[in-house]
């Protein structure tokens, strides 16, 4: 009986010796990569010129040249999928309200603050608002934003609808710092291309992040420029991920770590283009 449970217990260190440095899960091409150039990404547009998340926002971004988009997306109170990084109104304007009580068509009404010299007026776009900026840019990065493991998944099934129906698997990357719902969009929806961010707000976050990433098996992990020098970042080249970074908004920085990365997200695009 002995001999068994050491036996199991020495055949389950090998598996998981295996699983932790050897074994590659299958990723989905990324055509957006090449060895050129490092794709920058606006982090909610251009955010430091015009107020985040907005379609000026991603306009302005798109004429300073940046190569991608990053947006964050939530759902309103009638289960539509609205571009909006908090849980409510109160940091970008003059209401407090969440967004999950409010419609999208109330949402749209709501004038938002402004930027210092901003003269556009903005509001919250759907996400099926930034469809005619597509074919302007290489790469967009929807990012998923829950409030807790558990909550947050019914955006899942429109956001699905809308991949399914503007078929950009070649520029778009999901991401999310909830890793139960990257599992269930990897189930549900293989062919996604999975970025998983990389939460530091927990004990132990190297190794916490590095067992569900093996459970989530995803493409690419985005993780803050501060951790580029961590060894996650040599355990996730050696398993076949791209590395984004967030939110990298200064030149010498950038500089730095050039090489350790594939991607760049920034609020300051005039500074690293």
């Amino acid at each position: 009986m002995l001999i068994a449970i050491s036996l199991a217990i020495f055949c389950f260190l090998l598996y998981l010796i295996y699983c932790l440095f050897f074994w590659q899960w299958k990723k989905n091409c990324q055509p957006l990569y090449n060895n050129e150039k490092t794709p920058i990404m606006g982090h909610r547009g251009s955010p430091t010129l015009i107020t985040e998340n907005t379609l000026p926002s991603f306009k302005k971004a798109i004429d300073q040249g940046v190569d991608g988009l990053e947006f964050d997306i939530r759902l309103s109170k009638d289960k539509q999928i609205v571009i909006f990084h908090d849980s409510n109104l109160k940091r970008l304007s003059t209401r407090e309200d969440s967004i999950a009580e409010v419609s999208l068509a109330e949402l749209q009404t709501i004038l938002l603050n402004k930027q210092e010299g901003q003269p556009e007026e903005t509001y919250i776009p759907s996400l099926n608002d930034v469809v005619p900026l597509l074919d302007q840019i290489q790469v967009i990065n929807i990012e998923i934003k829950s409030e807790g493991l558990f909550k947050g998944h019914d955006i899942l099934n429109p956001l699905i609808e809308f991949l399914n129906k503007h078929q950009i698997d070649d520029k778009c990357i999901v991401s999310s710092f909830n890793p139960l719902i990257l599992m269930n969009l990897r189930l549900k929806r293989p062919e996604t291309v999975i970025g998983f961010l990389y939460n530091r707000n927990k004990l132990f976050h190297s190794w916490g992040n590095m067992i569900w990433m093996l459970r989530v098996q995803p493409e690419n992990l985005h993780i803050h420029y501060s951790l580029l020098d961590s060894w996650i970042i040599n355990w996730a080249r050696k398993k076949g991920m791209r590395i984004n970074s967030y939110t990298l908004n200064d030149k010498e920085i950038y500089n730095k770590f050039r090489s350790k990365i594939d991607g760049v997200f920034t609020d300051n695009i005039e500074y690293l283009k």
